[in-house]
């Protein structure tokens, strides 16, 4: 019975953490591991992929196919490897995340004293998953700047636009992030989404007002937002 009640009670607070995870969207899996020769041999990689998306990321191979939203903002993905560490007498793996950049996000390492290198490496990454921590996502270097536009100016009318990788992400002026923008060949028009929404934004004849537009039960909605970059 106390086993039950640890399994359930592990259960749910591996759910309600997913649930409340609000860090990187995807996490990329590659299809083989380095210190192997086949791919998803010991079905590591498959392991790998559920065990990281029950933290809260959508996870994908790499040679799978991906969401739009993957080639919108590959920095709100991370990249992951796994490694097999020198040990003396037993197993050890450790996970590595990388972001777009190249920066290490976390780590952790796992390890099995088991012989069977087949169980010994199932459970090894299991350990190293049960250790991995997934930190907040880090907004863009420039975040500073949202806090000072903030301390300047407190109309909450306006969105304020902290440039990234991919476009800019904008806040209201308490610093609540509210849409996520990419940048098209033209200057004046942007793609828009949130978790509700996937439009246009494009620029209106006022420089501080924008024109959001998008699809609900197959109406086109406009709306008027007033940015400022």
């Amino acid at each position: 019975m106390k086993k039950l009640f640890v399994s359930i009670f592990v259960s749910i607070v591996t759910f309600s953490s997913a649930q409340n995870y609000s860090g990187y969207e995807f996490v990329i899996v590659p299809d083989r591991f380095d210190f192997l020769s086949e791919r998803n041999e010991y079905n590591l990689n498959e392991l790998a992929k559920f065990l990281i998306a029950q933290k809260g990321p959508k996870s994908f191979f790499e040679s799978e196919d991906k969401p739009v939203e993957y080639s919108l903002d590959f920095c709100n993905s991370l990249n992951m490897s796994i490694t097999k560490e020198k040990a003396f007498l037993n197993t050890k793996l450790k996970i590595t995340l990388k972001d777009c950049k190249g920066n290490i996000i976390t780590e952790s390492i796992g390890s099995s004293r088991e012989k069977d290198f087949r169980v010994a490496y199932n459970y090894a990454l299991r350990d190293a998953f049960d250790l991995l921590h997934l930190p907040p996502k880090k907004i863009t270097e420039n975040t500073f700047e949202l806090t000072e536009k903030a301390d300047e100016i407190k109309d909450p009318s306006f969105l304020y636009a902290v440039k990234t990788a991919q476009g800019y992400k904008l806040f209201d002026s308490e610093e609540n992030e509210k849409y996520t923008i990419f940048k098209t060949s033209k200057s004046d028009q942007f793609i828009i989404s949130n978790e509700e929404i996937n439009g246009a934004l494009y620029k209106s004849k006022d420089n501080l007002l924008w024109t959001l537009e998008y699809l609900k039960d197959d109406k086109v909605v406009t709306e008027t937002l007033k940015i400022k970059f």
